[in-house]
């Protein structure tokens, strides 16, 4: 889990996604409760516990991710699931998963959706150009496909 998995999302926000994504999330949450009732659990003496913590955090953020999602049905948008390919200012295509917010990991191939380039292009289909904005500036980016 990264440090932004404990950022709850904007409650303005909605959350598209495919409907296996929305079964993954469903899947995590509840796997999540009962971690987080089982460490609750072992809790003594009054005893910080930081998996817990992290756990009970983790939870807020995906119940709010769930709270906002839209599950989209075969569609070309990109959506939390999917596979988008996109054509990078200076030639190079590069393919990335949407992933929940919080959970990207570009150097594995994975962006989430919150972030600035999956912020960008959350809801766009091939042949959109988007800018994004990001820490290291602003850049112009093309959606090439989406899987």
């Amino acid at each position: 889990m990264t440090e932004l998995a404990t950022r709850r999302p904007s409650r303005e926000q909605r959350w598209p996604m495919t409907g296996e994504a929305w079964f993954t999330l469903v899947d995590e949450l509840v796997r999540l409760r009962a971690d987080v009732a089982l460490l609750a659990e072992e809790l003594a003496d009054g005893v910080v516990n930081l998996a817990v913590i992290k756990a009970a955090r983790r939870l807020d953020v995906l119940s709010a991710v769930l709270d906002a999602a839209e599950r989209i049905h075969q569609s070309e948008q990109a959506v939390i699931g999917r596979r988008v390919t996109v054509l990078e200012p200076e030639g190079d295509s590069v393919t990335y998963m949407l992933a929940f917010p919080g959970d990207g990991d570009p150097s594995q191939g994975c962006i989430s959706a919150d972030s600035p380039l999956g912020s960008a292009v959350l809801g766009c289909v091939p042949g959109d150009k988007v800018e994004v904005t990001a820490p290291a500036g602003r850049r112009v980016v093309t959606v090439l496909s989406v899987e």
